[in-house]
Protein backbone atom coordinates (compact mmCIF):
# COMPACT_ATOMS: atom_id res chain seq x y z
CA UNK A 1 0.00 0.00 0.00
CA UNK A 2 1.30 3.72 -0.71
CA UNK A 3 2.44 5.64 1.61
CA UNK A 4 0.93 9.27 1.39
CA UNK A 5 2.30 12.65 2.41
CA UNK A 6 0.02 14.82 4.37
CA UNK A 7 1.50 18.29 4.28
CA UNK A 8 -0.41 20.03 7.60
CA UNK A 9 -0.58 24.17 7.81
CA UNK A 10 -1.33 25.65 11.20
CA UNK A 11 0.97 27.42 13.85
CA UNK A 12 -0.60 25.56 16.68
CA UNK A 13 2.29 23.57 17.91
CA UNK A 14 -0.70 21.48 19.85
CA UNK A 15 -2.92 20.49 16.97
CA UNK A 16 0.23 19.87 14.82
CA UNK A 17 0.63 17.11 17.36
CA UNK A 18 -3.54 16.25 17.47
CA UNK A 19 -3.74 15.83 13.78
CA UNK A 20 -0.11 13.37 13.65
CA UNK A 21 -1.22 11.12 16.58
CA UNK A 22 -5.00 10.68 14.99
CA UNK A 23 -3.65 9.98 11.35
CA UNK A 24 -0.62 7.76 13.54
CA UNK A 25 -3.53 5.92 14.75
CA UNK A 26 -5.84 5.60 11.48
CA UNK A 27 -5.20 2.64 9.19
CA UNK A 28 -3.65 4.44 6.39
CA UNK A 29 0.30 4.71 6.08
CA UNK A 30 0.51 8.28 5.92
CA UNK A 31 3.80 10.72 6.80
CA UNK A 32 2.41 13.91 7.95
CA UNK A 33 4.54 17.21 7.79
CA UNK A 34 3.20 20.37 9.86
CA UNK A 35 4.33 23.79 8.89
CA UNK A 36 3.24 27.23 10.88
CA UNK A 37 2.64 29.55 8.25
CA UNK A 38 1.21 29.73 4.68
CA UNK A 39 4.59 30.89 3.92
CA UNK A 40 6.33 27.62 4.85
CA UNK A 41 3.64 25.57 3.14
CA UNK A 42 4.43 27.61 0.27
CA UNK A 43 8.20 27.14 0.35
CA UNK A 44 7.37 23.40 1.15
CA UNK A 45 5.02 22.91 -2.09
CA UNK A 46 8.08 25.15 -4.30
CA UNK A 47 10.95 23.45 -2.44
CA UNK A 48 12.47 26.48 -1.36
CA UNK A 49 14.67 27.58 1.21
CA UNK A 50 14.50 24.98 4.34
CA UNK A 51 12.93 22.38 2.09
CA UNK A 52 14.92 21.46 -0.51
CA UNK A 53 15.29 18.37 0.25
CA UNK A 54 11.36 17.24 -0.59
CA UNK A 55 11.57 14.59 -2.69
CA UNK A 56 7.40 14.88 -3.57
CA UNK A 57 4.33 16.82 -3.67
CA UNK A 58 2.09 15.93 -0.37
CA UNK A 59 -0.97 13.38 -1.36
CA UNK A 60 -3.01 15.57 0.66
CA UNK A 61 -3.56 19.54 2.53
CA UNK A 62 -4.64 20.23 5.46
CA UNK A 63 -4.95 24.15 6.26
CA UNK A 64 -5.46 26.64 8.69
CA UNK A 65 -7.39 29.22 8.12
CA UNK A 66 -5.69 31.75 10.94
CA UNK A 67 -2.02 31.90 10.67
CA UNK A 68 0.72 34.77 10.94
CA UNK A 69 2.40 35.88 7.97
CA UNK A 70 -0.03 34.52 5.23
CA UNK A 71 -3.53 33.32 5.94
CA UNK A 72 -5.10 30.01 4.86
CA UNK A 73 -7.10 32.03 1.93
CA UNK A 74 -4.58 33.72 0.57
CA UNK A 75 -2.58 30.43 0.51
CA UNK A 76 -5.23 28.55 -1.00
CA UNK A 77 -5.61 30.88 -3.88
CA UNK A 78 -2.01 30.49 -4.74
CA UNK A 79 -1.92 26.61 -4.54
CA UNK A 80 -5.27 26.72 -6.73
CA UNK A 81 -3.80 29.33 -9.23
CA UNK A 82 -0.84 27.45 -10.00
CA UNK A 83 -0.70 24.31 -12.65
CA UNK A 84 1.47 21.73 -10.71
CA UNK A 85 -0.26 21.99 -7.59
CA UNK A 86 -4.12 22.58 -8.57
CA UNK A 87 -4.82 19.19 -8.46
CA UNK A 88 -3.39 18.29 -4.60
CA UNK A 89 -7.12 18.16 -2.56
CA UNK A 90 -7.30 20.68 0.04
CA UNK A 91 -9.12 20.61 3.14
CA UNK A 92 -9.74 23.35 5.84
CA UNK A 93 -9.10 22.73 9.62
CA UNK A 94 -10.09 26.08 11.19
CA UNK A 95 -11.81 27.17 14.59
CA UNK A 96 -13.85 29.42 11.91
CA UNK A 97 -17.59 28.20 12.00
CA UNK A 98 -18.50 31.69 9.39
CA UNK A 99 -20.75 30.23 6.60
CA UNK A 100 -19.09 32.80 4.69
CA UNK A 101 -15.35 31.62 5.36
CA UNK A 102 -16.96 28.36 4.34
CA UNK A 103 -18.03 29.89 0.68
CA UNK A 104 -15.10 31.41 0.58
CA UNK A 105 -12.95 28.51 0.60
CA UNK A 106 -15.58 26.27 -1.74
CA UNK A 107 -15.21 29.42 -4.03
CA UNK A 108 -11.19 28.81 -4.11
CA UNK A 109 -11.08 25.83 -4.58
CA UNK A 110 -11.22 23.96 -0.95
CA UNK A 111 -12.30 20.24 -1.19
CA UNK A 112 -13.81 20.27 2.27
CA UNK A 113 -14.16 22.53 5.76
CA UNK A 114 -14.19 21.40 8.61
CA UNK A 115 -14.57 23.69 12.23
CA UNK A 116 -12.33 22.34 14.74
CA UNK A 117 -12.42 22.36 18.99
CA UNK A 118 -9.51 21.79 20.69
CA UNK A 119 -10.35 18.26 21.37
CA UNK A 120 -8.49 15.64 20.42
CA UNK A 121 -11.82 13.17 19.39
CA UNK A 122 -13.16 16.24 17.06
CA UNK A 123 -9.51 16.23 15.22
CA UNK A 124 -10.01 12.02 15.25
CA UNK A 125 -13.61 12.54 13.71
CA UNK A 126 -12.72 15.08 10.90
CA UNK A 127 -9.26 13.05 10.21
CA UNK A 128 -11.42 9.65 9.96
CA UNK A 129 -13.62 11.94 7.24
CA UNK A 130 -10.86 13.15 5.59
CA UNK A 131 -9.14 9.41 5.18
CA UNK A 132 -12.73 8.15 4.32
CA UNK A 133 -12.79 10.47 1.22
CA UNK A 134 -9.39 10.51 -0.07
CA UNK A 135 -7.75 6.99 0.62
CA UNK A 136 -10.54 4.60 0.37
Amino acid sequence: MKNFTILFADDDLDDQELVSRAFASSKVPVTVVSVGDGIQLLDYLYRRYNFRHVAKTPDLILLDLNMPLMDGFEALKIIKSNPQLKDIPVYIVTTSRQESDKKIAAELGARGFYSKGSSSKQIQRIVKEVCLECFT
